[in-house]
């Protein structure tokens, strides 16, 4: 039975379109793009989707789907998985990058769900200022590489940083790591991935 581990970053609700910049600066773009339809204007976001019906949402939607190649520097967790199936490729044979090159590697299919109303993972109570970015992978060989890649945390962590992330949890789905809770790098192991900023808040003393 294979895992599926993901990254949860929470954000202000008013930092949600900053952040998904964002995270369009870390991906490849895709096209056509993805229309969020605002009362006053559009606002195309080129990633991807798993699915025609899903490039247009209503800015005030639940949520929002993106299928994304997100692209991270290079570690040696990652250089093992890009080279898993081509063993005799030494990633030292390779021409160095040019001066204008953007040596991050695009790791892919990254699923980015938008948590825009958090009702349908907390029902019975939630924060209305917040929404989740949850970053989940196409099985246990990508969980595994979220798992080890320093390189992908710290590109998660600089998300957070970058635009006043609230809470970032790596989910084990039995558990998951506190990493980052208003501005503190942590190393904590929690019960529960899906618990609460606001009780995580409490519980390691963070107002």
């Amino acid at each position: 039975m294979g895992v599926n581990f993901s990254y949860l970053l929470y954000f202000k609700r008013d930092q949600l379109w900053d952040a998904l910049q964002g995270v369009i600066d870390m991906a490849e773009k895709r096209d056509p793009s993805v229309v969020i339809h605002f009362p006053d204007h559009k606002l195309n976001i080129p990633l991807g989707t798993l699915f025609d019906d899903e490039r247009s949402y209503q800015y005030d939607d639940p949520k929002f789907d993106f299928a994304t190649i997100l692209k991270f520097e290079e570690d040696e967790t990652i250089t093992d998985w890009i080279y898993a199936d081509y063993r005799m490729v030494e990633s030292a044979d390779r021409s160095p990058p040019g001066p204008d090159q953007d040596t991050r590697v695009g790791i892919g299919y990254i699923y980015l769900t938008v948590h825009n109303d958090l009702s349908d993972l907390f029902p019975h109570s939630h924060p209305d200022d917040l929404v989740l970015f949850d970053f989940g992978t196409t099985g246990s060989t990508m969980s595994m590489l979220f798992d080890y890649s320093t390189s992908m945390r710290k590109a998660f962590v600089d998300l957070l940083d970058r635009y006043n992330g609230v809470c970032g949890v790596f989910n084990r789905e039995n558990g998951g790591d506190l990493f980052w809770l208003r501005g503190r790098h942590l190393d904590e192991r929690i019960e529960d991935a899906f618990t609460l900023p606001g009780e995580l808040e409490k519980t390691y003393g963070i107002e």
